[in-house]
């Protein structure tokens, strides 16, 4: 499989990075990194930070947009991953380089280069998505498949009352690709928040999977200290992980076990509903679905890959 991962590279991010990484059916042609987490330069940085980690093969990144398309100042997601965006974890001395084609270029040039046989991964805001779209608004049809963890389908929302973070970051961004992807009969995969919410794990199931020795356990266990305090703080029981389950998805679809297509759209108003992802469960011939919202995975194999992204990498 020839993969790009489009990314704000925060906690969630980084374990969905180590999961893609230890797969070794899965190429991955290159990263594009956005605003989300945090800045785009710390999310630049902290790809640096996973592949180095994980001894990983030079790997093409290039930076995309440092702000949303029409809000001047970005939201970010500090309080939660931390002023690094990995709870502390992070590195300054990669010697790793970073192209100079930004990220929509780079994702139109490999799109039209692999046109069939490429699947792309989003696991932050839509932004250089979008203007990849608007740059080429056939730009989604040369995927073999797009892997989305984006919108809160039942408004259960993390970041409003009914809005999750990756869509009300940049809503306009969002609503530019899930009406492309209408205008171009395009149906991507769909992580939600509330597929998150259904495959939680408690904070002793995660311990154990990460109990070890090697650079990429202390990584992970760095990282979860740091997570552990939000929760508290939160009042989260247990442990989600909703990038992971995107990346679950794209390294074994057969994990899917309970789905549904749907239509989606985003409210981009400037009201209490704004970044809402709004799903139309009526039967519309005149509106085709865009989305397949994913409600179910397996959790045994999902637990599988989190353990094989820790401890892939050596020591155990």
């Amino acid at each position: 499989m020839k993969l790009i991962v489009d990314t704000d590279v925060g906690i969630d991010d980084a374990i969905a990075l180590l999961m893609v990484l230890a797969q070794t059916d899965i190429r991955l042609l290159a990263i594009t990194t956005v605003a989300g987490n945090v800045s785009l330069a710390q999310a630049t940085q902290n790809i640096k930070t996973i592949l180095d980690i994980a001894n990983a093969p030079a790997v093409p990144i290039y930076q995309g947009c440092a702000r949303p398309l029409m809000r001047y100042a970005a939201l970010d997601a500090m309080d939660v991953h931390g002023d690094d965006g990995l709870g502390g974890a992070g590195r300054t001395d990669s010697p790793r380089p970073v192209s100079d084609e930004p990220a929509s270029l780079a994702l139109l040039r490999l799109a039209r280069q692999h046109t069939g046989r490429l699947t792309l991964l989003t696991l932050g805001p839509l932004t250089n998505i979008a203007l990849a779209i608007r740059l080429d608004p056939t730009f989604l049809t040369h995927f073999e498949r797009i892997v989305m963890m984006a919108g809160a389908v039942d408004v259960r929302g993390n970041t409003s009352a009914v809005a999750e973070f990756n869509i009300v970051v940049d809503p306009e961004a969002a609503h530019i690709v899930f009406d492309a992807c209408h205008r171009a009969g395009v149906t991507v995969q769909l992580i939600s928040w509330e597929a998150t919410l259904a495959h939680p794990l408690t904070p002793e199931a995660w311990a154990d999977i990460i109990a070890g020795d090697s650079p990429v356990a202390r990584l992970t266990q760095t990282m979860t200290d740091f997570l552990n305090e939000r929760r508290v703080e939160y009042n989260e029981p247990h442990i989600l992980w909703p990038d992971p389950l995107a990346a679950a998805i794209v390294c074994r679809p057969e994990i899917i076990l309970n789905q549904e297509v749907r239509s989606i759209a985003i409210e981009t108003g400037h009201t209490l509903t704004r970044g809402q992802t709004v799903v139309d469960y009526r039967h519309r011939p005149d509106k085709l679905p865009n989305a397949q919202i994913i409600r179910e995975v397996d959790g045994q194999q999902f637990r599988d890959l989190l353990r094989m992204a820790v401890h892939h990498f050596g020591g155990a």
